[in-house]
């Protein structure tokens, strides 16, 4: 049963209508960069493969325009069984994709809405059936538990934004709502269970809409998918299983790739690439100095673009 509202949960985190697919590609990436280790019984982010398939992102993917991206997350939530490995890994990747999307002026809040977003999805796996205030007030004991090492300046900002983080969570026990509003991780992430909870509220942000689902899920929510490449995702979800439960034991990558190195191949060939594994190239095309590679993997469609130097 729980192994199947985690699949759903996955499944259902991809059922958004994000034209730019920024959020489910980076979903696809975090979920093909865990490493399961059954010795110490958890589950981490290769940091090596994360950065080359960031290097190849950038010439394929679309960066998620909104800030409500705590769902990159999930896969390695969902992965790990122990909730303070699991914290220890989130906010490490969290700092890591702050840099990379280029927010740090929202570090903070990314921080503590990760360890937040990691307890919530915890709690409701082990506890579906938590009330609204049970489940608000555990979050809140999590923030207030939870320590980090950064620099004396930056200690003294974090700070801060816990004990704002705090007083927003009381006022959400006691009913204080407020509106949607870009920039406010944790107001938003808030806002997202409230509305879950209590009182539905339309919104239209993706990034949002992509946690809500992956919490109604867990809660037993069917899953009424409208996805594409759906065999592909599919096999994810099995994979989150997988890995869970230490049954992949995992490799950790050991390569410098580089996506230019597609370059060198033509029309219908199909070749073996680290990153993407089994490729066919549909098309390449020059334009306007702008070199356009069409990919086909198991994983998808991939379009590349190489600006002529």
């Amino acid at each position: 049963m729980k192994e199947r509202l985690i699949r759903n949960s996955y499944l259902n985190s991809f059922n958004i209508n994000e034209e730019d697919n920024g959020l489910k590609g980076l979903i696809v990436i975090n979920t093909k960069c865990l490493i399961d280790d059954k010795t110490q019984r958890y589950v981490y982010i290769d940091n090596n493969r994360l950065r080359d398939e960031l290097i190849y992102y950038n010439f394929y993917g679309i960066k998620p325009e909104y800030d409500d991206i705590l769902n990159i997350l999930l896969p390695l939530i969902l992965a790990n069984t122990n909730i303070k490995k699991s914290e220890d890994e989130v906010v490490g990747l969290i700092q890591k994709y702050v840099k990379y999307l280029k927010k740090e002026n929202y570090l903070f809040e990314y921080i503590i809405g990760a360890v937040i977003y990691n307890a919530l999805i915890h709690n409701l796996i082990d506890n579906k059936n938590i009330e609204y205030n049970d489940l608000l007030q555990g979050l809140k004991e999590k923030i207030i538990g939870f320590s980090i090492e950064l620099e004396k300046t930056n200690m003294i900002k974090f700070q801060m934004a816990r004990i704002s983080a705090i007083q927003t969570i009381d006022n959400y026990i006691d009913m204080k709502i407020h509106d949607y509003e870009d920039g406010k991780i944790i107001i938003n992430l808030l806002n997202a269970i409230y509305d879950i909870y209590i009182e539905e509220r339309m919104e239209n942000n993706q990034g949002i809409l992509s946690i809500k689902k992956s919490i109604l899920s867990i809660l037993g929510e069917e899953v009424n998918l409208n996805i594409d490449n759906i065999d592909f995702i599919e096999s994810m979800s099995h994979y989150i299983v997988k890995i869970r439960n230490y049954m992949i034991n995992k490799k950790l990558y050991n390569l410098n790739s580089d996506p230019r190195s597609l370059i060198k191949y033509n029309k219908n060939d199909i070749v073996l690439d680290p990153i993407l594994n089994k490729i066919n190239i549909i098309s390449k095309e020059l334009k306007d100095n702008i070199l356009y590679i069409k990919i086909k993997a198991k994983s998808g469609e991939y379009n590349f673009m190489f600006k002529k130097a």
